[in-house]
């Protein structure tokens, strides 16, 4: 049960933080770090955090290859990526993520997410990247300080 509120908790002040960033940083620079793709993000890293998907490298690196993939199929200007381009862009990102080895299931969202707004060059960094970046930042800040503190008095309680 401890797990589950940790859990919890920890998406809530990571969605916190998110809306943070997203206020007092990239909302004059016309960005956010908000996407749909972010709340699957968040039940990888802190429901699942051992996880291969839930690792920084996968979850960063998912995310620059989303956002690379989804700029160059709307970039691409072609029939075909136009009607199928979410299709392609996720296929894409899958086939490139599987070879770099840093596979994470919501990059696959973010790329059909960026093909279908259309995002332009700024997609690449924001919403999904800059987004991934804070939620692993706070994912590391809460197991390294805060979980440890509210789970050592579980420990001592078992060892007695």
């Amino acid at each position: 049960m401890a797990d589950a509120i940790i859990a919890g908790l920890g998406a809530a002040i990571s969605f916190a933080a998110l809306h943070v960033v997203h206020d007092n940083v990239l909302a004059a620079q016309d960005l956010s770090c908000l996407c749909p793709p972010l709340g699957a993000v968040a039940v990888l890293l802190f429901c699942l955090p051992g996880a291969p998907a839930s690792q920084p490298k996968a979850v960063i690196g998912g995310h620059i290859v989303a956002g690379l993939v989804g700029y160059a199929v709307v970039q691409s200007g072609q029939q075909l990526a136009y009607n199928y381009g979410e299709a392609i862009a996720v296929a894409l990102t899958i086939t490139l993520m599987t070879l770099l080895k840093v596979v994470h299931p919501p990059a696959g969202a973010y790329a059909f997410l960026y093909v279908n707004k259309g995002m332009g060059w700024k997609g690449i960094f924001a919403p999904g990247l800059v987004g991934a970046i804070v939620l692993v930042a706070v994912q590391k800040f809460l197991n390294n300080f805060v979980k440890p503190m509210l789970t050592s008095g579980s420990s001592k309680k078992k060892e007695s």
